[in-house]
């Protein structure tokens, strides 16, 4: 059984952030589950919810980031787009539907690979780069370069 190991930066990073984050955001940065994050807060005395400010499930959507969202996601992972926006997984889930973007299998939005694209993605794969590397040379997702690989019959075991 691992032992989560707490130490006074981890304690500061919790006792800041626990009124403007949401405990799924805060198990994110510091690694832990959200049990480990609440039986911390509750042994350091950390009120359950905040007093006062804004709720922080909710975010601040500006123009600029509904237009990044609306470009990207069809192309990006949800957890990609919410490491980009700096908001959590969910509040991009929950904004998606806002906006009416969904992904959905009725809808082609898969990528479109073009042979200088599958020559590259081959030859990367090749030269044994991981699929994040791969993704950000080709401007895709992740998981579009392991659905591509998987299509391939490409798999290192």
């Amino acid at each position: 059984m691992n032992v989560y190991k707490w130490n006074d930066e981890k304690d500061a990073f919790l006792q800041k952030n626990w009124a403007t984050k949401r405990v799924v955001d805060i198990t994110e940065t510091l690694g832990t589950s959200k049990y480990t994050i609440l039986r911390r807060a509750r042994k350091l005395g950390i009120e359950k919810k905040p007093v006062g400010g804004v709720r922080p499930q909710y975010y601040v959507w500006t123009d600029t980031m509904d237009i990044y969202l609306t470009e990207s996601y069809v192309h990006h992972s949800n957890q990609e787009l919410a490491s980009y926006l700096e908001v959590s997984v969910q509040a991009i889930m929950r904004h998606m539907k806002k906006l009416n973007l969904f992904r959905n299998k009725d809808v082609h939005n898969h990528h479109n690979w073009l042979e200088s694209e599958l020559e590259q993605l081959t030859s990367l794969y090749g030269k044994g780069k991981k699929a994040a590397v791969i993704a950000k040379s080709l401007g895709v997702s992740v998981q579009t370069v392991k659905r591509k690989l998987k299509s391939l019959g490409l798999s290192r075991k």
